[in-house]
């Protein structure tokens, strides 16, 4: 079943001239993960650098992530711009026992026809051996319109627009939701949606977890406290506008190299205390 948390994970780069995908310090931050309690991670989405990152690279990544057998379910997300590289990726999946695959639709040529967007992702279901999820973030890409979750197969959608009724639409459509924005989680969550798809989760697991618990439970009072512990850490990320933060927010937490960033994102600049920012935020540890 589908449901709970899943980290967005970030995708470590050497910082060296290559700019390789860190295959070490990618398991570790998962195992790491895994240990604190996400249900599951959503590799090379939008904080993963998906659009920087090879078909092959991605293939590779989550080739070794499925041989280390972690504790944690695996939605890896497929963003190829074009449907041959698209089914290429779904055939190569099919190989690996994913829960779910999150499939962005092309994104460049904008606005998309429904009918057109249908038609990019029949084939998809098609080829598939997985649950099939769609990834609706309007401010990135094409969005996803309700007729096309709602005509199709999908088990649902990752809702990253921040609009509630999207996502009471969808539900009420008798389809899932992962909710990918955290700027009142509480609240999203509490429409009835299965779980989400958190890129705070890659510092804070443990508060984006306990959230969700309290969801479950109905505890409106400590669930709305995480939610503004959230909201606080989601500002603090958002200072700079590259995930490069969150690598160094979580390697500050475990310990393990976390790298650096591809272009166009850039490093953080000299200097930036991750610890600092770490102390500074309610609930969040340093170093465990």
């Amino acid at each position: 079943m589908i449901q709970g948390v899943y980290a967005a994970n970030v995708t470590p780069f050497k910082d060296d001239d290559t700019l390789a995908v860190d295959v070490g310090a990618y398991l570790d931050h998962v195992s790491w993960l895994g240990e604190k309690g996400v249900r599951g991670v959503v590799p090379f989405g939008t904080n993963g650098e998906g659009p920087s990152v090879s078909m092959d690279e991605k293939l590779h990544v989550l080739r070794a992530l499925f041989n280390r057998q972690p504790p944690v379910r695996i939605i890896p997300t497929i963003m190829q711009v074009n449907l041959p590289d698209t089914l290429q990726m779904v055939r190569a999946l099919n190989e690996l026992p994913a829960e779910a695959i999150l499939v962005l639709p092309p994104y460049y040529f904008k606005p998309a026809d429904a009918d057109g967007l249908k038609q990019f992702y029949e084939p998809v279901f098609r080829v598939s051996e997985h649950p099939v999820i769609a990834y609706h973030i309007p401010k990135y890409a094409v969005p996803v319109p309700l007729e096309v979750v709602r005509d199709l197969p999908f088990w649902g959608v990752k809702d990253s627009s921040g609009e509630d009724a999207y996502t009471r639409s969808v539900l009420e459509a008798g389809k899932g939701v992962l909710i990918g924005t955290e700027d009142d989680l509480w609240a999203r969550l509490a429409t009835g949606a299965q779980g989400a798809i958190s890129a705070l989760a890659n510092f804070m697991p443990d508060q984006v977890v306990a959230l969700h618990e309290k969801v479950l439970e109905g505890d409106a009072t400590t669930g709305e406290s995480l939610s503004r512990t959230l909201q606080g850490a989601r500002a603090r990320t958002k200072e700079y506008a590259s995930p490069a933060v969150l690598k160094r927010l979580a390697q500050e937490r475990h310990g393990a190299k976390m790298g650096t960033v591809r272009p166009p994102f850039v490093a953080l600049p000299e200097g930036y205390d991750a610890g600092a920012v770490l102390s500074a935020m309610e609930g969040v540890p340093s170093g465990v």
